[in-house]
């Protein structure tokens, strides 16, 4: 069912929840294996430091040995992304042989998303050399489009790095009303198959809903083939989570393997009432079916991507969300031909990070095997390397409340793993880090973006000057991220990351929610406020204008905060948009929305209120506990937030 959590006026809601929301945290984890931890790290270096700040990092290992690391960055940290890359035979952060190249592209800043970040591959030619890949996407500013359209572009080094290509755009959509370069692409992945062939994947808009292509390349990316939607409209699992990066790899016999996370109806729960009517010339009405549940899936080419076959679940999580986690899987082949997968999942009550492998090309899976699960986690990215039958997993552990990278190895070809290894320094905001191993699967390189909260508060009051000319508005920005990289080698003794005090706990219903204060954004500038005011009854919505579902519920939002103003009912959105608020005010105005509209860019809000993905919605009562919860969208809940309302209402104080 949807989840939804309530107390006092619908008692029977809260009932069917309370197994969830009565846990405290706790860690579940794979079996031990009782191999000792055999990893040595080296310091943590700033790998970044050559152009001061630095995020979404990705590596790539050559099979001659040679290391290629790349990271955007852009000057005071802010939307003038250009592409780092550096090559070199020593690991990075500590090499001196280096060879690093800033690329910028012609149509626009290089985007810096830790969910969506570059990506390196390198590539066997016929000659015996080798192309060097770089994969990324670059925002462009549309007059009269809401949204910034993107695009998805490639360049190459046939020499180490030394020289590049021009960049070359690997979709052919048209169907935006623009050239073909851009529209609604990213979230991509990028794999160099045994035989020379990059394959891309990514999530594209460009027939409406969001849906899973690809491409690929025989001249070493010069010319790429005809796009190719993975999952044909109508058919089963066609729609895919439209903030979910893609995952792709591929064996030396043709087979190419794909994972996204997938948009599935949850036809447990009961469909939803009608949207409501919007004034001529109002809202946009939402297509909103009912809820849906997002889980990973895998399909399956067998003839080098030009047709694929039906995606498979690799584990039922059933995790029912209407709204954007931005965490999406992970794929590895061994040399036995087994499939490895690992993901994240939100599901209340078995949260967190999961491993599963397929020994029959992707048509089954594993039972799940829990890597840091708990009773609740912020989203985590998952990254696997496998080494014969060395498993290698790094995750930024989001069952904590600051997150932290940690690793596990399995020295069993993923039956058991060792404990979690500490990778990044306690008490900092580590998150997306990426990782390579040797060949010999003695020694690995995990690189990750990094900052400190007070930094990040700090980004946040204090946004840099616009870097691009062109920017019609702000684009993401680098911030004070910067990236960071450690090597580790087999002997010695690792440190075994130890259980935090600081479990990462969404607020349930029946919690005070806690002090928080959000910029109240207007016509007028910014002024701050507290979002939950003493004697007032107060609906918090979280949401973002990048979210999908979270546009298509503001209409809902309206009609809350109109039927009930005059009742002293007050509807707060809070937008935790990244950058200056002049877009969120922008998509205010052009949707009517009259209720309060804050802006918290940094995020703040997410902490410390535990929300694991936007939308979420929270209903506050007079003396500052929260009294029902929805994750998603709101619509298929309107009547039970209209019934605790009310209650709360005829009850006066509600505080009992």
């Amino acid at each position: 069912m949807r989840r939804i959590m309530v107390i006092g006026a619908v008692l029977v809601t809260a009932t069917l929840v309370a197994s969830c929301a009565d846990k405290a945290p706790s860690v579940e984890t794979a079996a031990t294996s009782q191999q000792p931890a055999s990893l040595t790290f080296d310091s943590a270096r700033v790998l970044s430091a050559v152009s001061n700040v630095g995020a979404a990092p990705i590596l790539a290992l050559a099979p001659d040995g040679r290391y290629a690391t790349a990271w955007v960055s852009a000057p005071d940290g802010g939307t003038d992304g250009r592409l780092y890359v550096q090559v070199s035979r020593d690991v990075p952060g500590r090499a001196t042989d280096v060879v690093q190249h800033e690329l910028r592209d012609a149509l626009g800043p290089i985007e810096p998303h830790g969910e969506a970040p570059p990506k390196l591959a390198w590539s066997a030619r016929t000659d015996g050399g080798l192309t060097l890949g770089a994969l990324y996407v670059v925002g462009k500013l549309v007059p009269g489009k809401r949204f910034p359209a993107s695009a998805l572009r490639f360049v190459r080094s046939d020499d180490g790095g030394n020289s590049w290509s021009s960049a070359v755009t690997v979709t052919d959509d048209t169907t935006q009303g623009l050239d073909a370069d851009f529209g609604s692409h990213n979230f991509h992945a990028l794999y160099a198959a045994p035989n020379g062939t990059f394959h891309v994947a990514w999530l594209d808009g460009r027939a409406g809903k969001s849906a899973v292509y690809t491409t690929h390349s025989t001249d070493g990316g010069r010319t790429w083939a005809r796009n190719v939607r993975v999952v044909p409209v109508g058919a089963p699992l066609t729609e895919a989570c439209p903030c979910c990066r893609t995952a792709i790899t591929a064996d030396a016999d043709g087979h190419v393997y794909l994972a996204w996370r997938a948009v599935i109806p949850d036809t447990s729960s009961p469909a939803p009432s009608p949207a409501p009517a919007a004034a001529p010339g109002g809202h946009q009405m939402h297509g909103a079916s009912g809820p849906t549940i997002r889980d990973i899936v895998v399909s399956r080419s067998d003839d080098g991507g030009t047709t694929w076959g039906a995606p498979q679940r690799v584990h039922a999580d059933n995790w029912v969300f209407d709204g954007c986690p931005h965490a999406g899987p992970s794929l590895a082949l061994d040399s036995a031909g087994t499939l490895h997968a690992a993901w994240w999942t939100g599901k209340a009550g078995a949260a967190g990070v999961f491993y599963t492998q397929s020994r029959d090309r992707a048509q089954s899976f594993s039972a799940a095997v829990p890597l840091g699960v708990a009773s609740a986690s912020q989203p985590a990215h998952v990254q696997l390397a496998v080494r014969g039958r060395t498993v290698f997993a790094t995750w930024d552990d989001g069952t904590k409340r600051v997150p932290s990278v940690v690793l596990r190895t399995s020295h069993d070809g993923g039956a058991t793993f060792a404990e979690a290894v500490a990778v990044s320094e306690a008490g900092k905001a580590a998150s997306f880090p990426v990782l390579v191993a040797a060949y010999d699967a003695r020694a690995i390189t995990i690189a990750w973006s990094e900052q400190s909260a007070d930094a990040a508060a700090s980004a946040a009051k204090a946004r840099p000057n616009m870097k691009d000319p062109k920017a019609m508005m702000p684009l993401p920005s680098v911030g004070n991220t910067r990236v960071m990289v450690r090597h580790a080698r087999t002997g010695g003794t690792a440190t075994v990351a130890q259980s935090a005090s600081d479990a990462f706990t969404p607020l349930q219903v029946g919690d005070s929610i806690p002090d928080y204060s959000a910029a109240l954004i207007s016509d007028n500038g910014a002024l701050a406020m507290n979002v939950a005011q003493p004697g007032a009854i107060t609906l918090i919505n979280v949401w973002a204008t990048w979210c999908t579902s979270c546009r298509e519920e503001m209409a809902d939002l309206q009609a809350l905060h109109e039927q009930y103003k005059t009742r002293g009912v007050r509807v707060v959105g809070v937008s935790v948009d990244q950058g200056n608020p002049e877009k969120v005010l922008r998509f205010a105005r052009r949707e009517r929305l009259n209720f309060a509209v804050a802006h918290d860019p940094a995020g703040t809000i997410q902490q410390q209120f535990g929300i694991v993905g936007v939308p979420e919605t929270i209903l506050v009562d007079q003396s500052g506990r929260v009294r029902a919860k929805v994750s998603g969208n709101v619509h298929g809940q309107l009547s039970t937030l209209r019934a605790v309302i009310d209650s709360l209402l005829s009850r006066g104080s509600g505080a009992q």
